[in-house]
């Protein structure tokens, strides 16, 4: 997954509304170049959903929208990305993805805040 320098991947679930909304606020940001990754109507791969885990610096059950890390213990990695491949229902979305910084975006309002801080930086 190649990024280059000022550029976000912002990866979401066109079948939510809230996913939706986020991407406008995204989009909205001037200063970084937005390249979208619909996983509604283009499913990742299995090592472009390792390589985001990797990015965020979280296990793969993180990326799962389920609260309870307990229900995928059972489970191994391989197992867990194949279903996130077939099912991205399941993972936790709107995603930032960046070469300096990768998030999962909470709300709306903390792309405004990751904003406000990456001008304060400059």
């Amino acid at each position: 997954m190649q990024i280059s320098e000022g550029e976000y991947l912002f990866i979401y679930n066109s079948n939510m509304i809230q996913d939706k909304t986020a991407k406008g606020y995204a989009l909205s940001i001037k200063h970084v170049k937005i390249n979208e990754k619909d996983i509604h109507k283009d499913h990742l791969t299995p090592k472009q959903i390792a390589e985001i885990a990797n990015h965020l610096d979280i296990s793969i059950k993180e990326l799962y929208r389920e609260k309870s890390a307990t229900a995928y213990e059972q489970f191994t990695d391989d197992e867990l990305i194949r279903v996130l491949s077939i099912d991205p229902s399941k993972m936790k979305t709107p995603i930032i993805v960046s070469p300096k910084h990768s998030f999962i975006v909470g709300s709306s309002y903390e792309l405004i805040k990751e904003e406000l801080s990456v001008n304060e930086t400059k």
